[in-house]
């Protein structure tokens, strides 16, 4: 499964949007950290609403859990982890990259 990660600080729906387009024909996931005006998604994509914080600091367990649910439930193939900011960008890839939760990590454009 491929995992991709936004980090918002714009539009989030546009780049959303330009995941959505680009896996159009792929079983797909959505996690988003924190509050968020609501995304326009299609029926056939799960949404899972993490806490808001760091995922990757007190949030890291729920991400886990939320991620290996996903992907045993849904099989999808591609994930898109829309994160409020930036901060903890690298940890959060690292942790995607590492290959514990069974998704191969791509930077979004």
């Amino acid at each position: 499964m491929r995992a991709t990660v936004v980090v918002t600080g714009g539009d989030t729906q546009r780049a959303v949007d330009a995941w959505l387009e680009a896996t159009a024909s792929a079983q797909r996931a959505v996690f988003v950290e924190g509050i968020f005006t609501a995304l326009e998604l299609p029926p056939d994509v799960a949404v899972t609403r993490l806490a808001s914080g760091c995922v990757c600091c007190q949030g890291q367990v729920p991400m886990r859990v939320g991620i290996t649910r996903a992907v045993r439930a849904l099989r999808p193939d591609a994930l898109l982890l829309v994160l409020s900011h930036g901060e903890h960008f690298e940890r959060v890839s690292a942790l995607l990259a590492d290959g514990s939760l069974g998704v191969r990590f791509e930077l979004a454009h």
